[in-house]
């Protein structure tokens, strides 16, 4: 009896090894494919289209990022946005626009565009690590899509380079930054916009009455008030559940892994202040957009579904409008500090103090 006892005991022992050997096969299995295979594949499927294949640029300098498809309505205003906030490059990875954004993009003297036809929903993450190991390793890049305006605290007062400099004189390597779901007055179905436009203008209200805030939970921010922000408008008038934090501006160094769980990192540390994007989604093409999404099954699982949602309601709501009683005009991405939305140290404070003309400015 005590020997049968004994070998069931072994017998599952042996078993439990077995599992856990299994368990870290295929989780080797999945980074040869995720960091060595689509990689090779990718490489092999890209095409250059447009502008320098080097970027050179320093420290204090920075370069965007971004994957688009079908962007046109979007380029100008994204481009003139970036450009004058001081970045030195941008460069594009189309994934099969079958509008006008290549042709409006290479308009533009600091810009790079490539093109491939890889599956988004397969290579999201492919795309993004590939364009930061090619174009910015050891320096600083921002990642954002088409449809997103970055910005910063007191950007009205230290240009980009102190910014970058302010990052290096740290040590910091990531900065999160929170997205702000920006639309306009009136039903979704009667927006109309061209890519003349500034989004600013025909966007610029903003709800965060349902936003909800988290521990940050990719590093440990110096500053315990930077938060992960979720749910948000979308959530009040889809039901959809949305992360809203990333890190966007990232430094890319040895030590860090980017996006992790698609929109942050591991391995860096994070700033002491966040910053925003502005996130235009809710243009006239918006309809359009879901739409594909859904026919095409475009989007990883979980942005599948988001997008599903968004159908339904639209379907059931065609003169669905996302301005209600708490919405708030876009008054500045200072004004975000006062609302809690975006958040500093006072260590960063004193270093937006030292480059602006005047008395000096209390904490936020």
């Amino acid at each position: 009896m005590w020997r049968s006892h004994w070998g069931r005991i072994r017998h599952s022992y042996k078993l439990r090894r077995l599992g856990g050997s299994l368990r870290r096969l295929r989780a080797s299995g999945r980074r040869i494919v995720e960091f060595l295979i689509w990689p090779s594949i990718l490489r092999l499927r890209l095409r250059h289209v447009h502008g320098p294949k080097k970027i050179p640029y320093g420290r204090n300098e920075l370069i965007v990022l971004c994957v688009v498809r079908n962007g046109a309505l979007h380029v100008k205003s994204f481009f003139e946005h970036h450009l004058a906030l001081g970045v030195a490059h941008i460069v594009l990875l189309d994934n099969g626009s079958t509008d006008a954004t290549i042709d409006l993009a290479r308009k533009y003297d600091r810009v790079t565009i490539l093109r491939t036809t890889c599956p988004y929903r397969t290579y999201e993450t492919i795309f993004k690590r590939y364009l930061v190991k090619r174009f910015s390793r050891d320096r600083w890049s921002l990642f954002v899509d088409i449809d997103e305006r970055f910005d910063y605290p007191y950007s009205d007062i230290i240009g980009l380079g102190e910014l970058l400099a302010y990052l290096n004189e740290h040590s910091y390597t990531a900065v999160v930054s929170q997205m702000l779901d920006m639309f306009g007055d009136g039903p979704l179905s009667g927006l109309r916009s061209t890519s003349e436009d500034a989004l600013e203008d025909t966007c610029p209200f903003y709800d965060i009455s349902a936003l909800e805030k988290h521990d940050y939970r990719f590093g440990r921010p110096p500053n315990s008030d930077i938060k992960m922000h979720s749910g948000g408008v979308r959530k009040a008038v889809f039901g959809t559940e949305n992360g809203l934090t990333k890190a966007a501006l990232i430094l890319a160094s040895a030590e860090v892994v980017p996006f992790v769980g698609w929109h942050h990192t591991e391995g860096a540390s994070i700033a002491d202040f966040s910053c925003v994007l502005l996130h235009f989604p809710f243009v006239n093409n918006f309809y359009e957009k879901v739409e594909e999404a859904v026919r095409t099954d475009r989007y990883r699982v979980s942005a599948s579904g988001e997008y599903k949602q968004y159908w339904s309601r639209l379907t059931a709501t065609p003169d669905l409008s996302l301005k209600q009683e708490t919405a708030t005009r876009f008054e500045g991405v200072n004004a975000l500090l006062e609302s809690g939305f975006l958040v500093v140290s006072e260590t960063y404070m004193r270093w937006v103090d030292a480059h602006r003309n005047g008395p000096p400015c209390g904490t936020s």
